[in-house]
């Protein structure tokens, strides 16, 4: 065997037998009516752990509440949010702010996924060919 063959069979090995799986997710922190916040990851899941905080449009803090078991929080209906910020502690932060327009398509995961992957694999043959040409 070839020394490039040896070291290709050791990363798919490598890669192939690593026990853990890795979900990568994000946290979404949404008004969902006056008075009522929800604070979710983009797989559904709740956070029962996030700590919210919110402002109103000159940055004052208005409140700092965690969500209850289901992942939400509830307050005053009177009280006008421009901007929620939820942090559960762990690594994931959402920003939401009432005037301000989402940028994240809504595009499914495994679109976003297969693109990724394309590109790749678009990349390494674009240098394949022009090594072998």
């Amino acid at each position: 065997m070839t020394r490039t063959k040896k070291l290709l069979m050791f990363f798919l090995l490598f890669f192939a037998i690593q026990p853990e799986s890795v979900l990568a997710h994000r946290m979404i922190v949404e008004l969902v009516e006056p008075g009522k916040i929800k604070v979710r990851y983009d797989d559904g899941t709740k956070s029962g752990i996030a700590l919210v905080k919110a402002f109103d449009e000159e940055g004052h803090s208005l409140f700092e509440k965690y969500v209850d078991d289901n992942g939400y929080v509830y307050f005053d209906r009177t009280i006008r949010v421009h901007q929620l910020i939820a942090d559960d502690g762990i690594g994931h932060r959402a920003t939401w702010i009432s005037d301000h327009a989402s940028n994240q398509l809504d595009i499914p995961i495994w679109i976003r996924a297969l693109l990724g992957v394309s590109i790749l694999l678009f990349t390494a043959t674009f240098f394949h060919y022009r090594k072998h040409n």
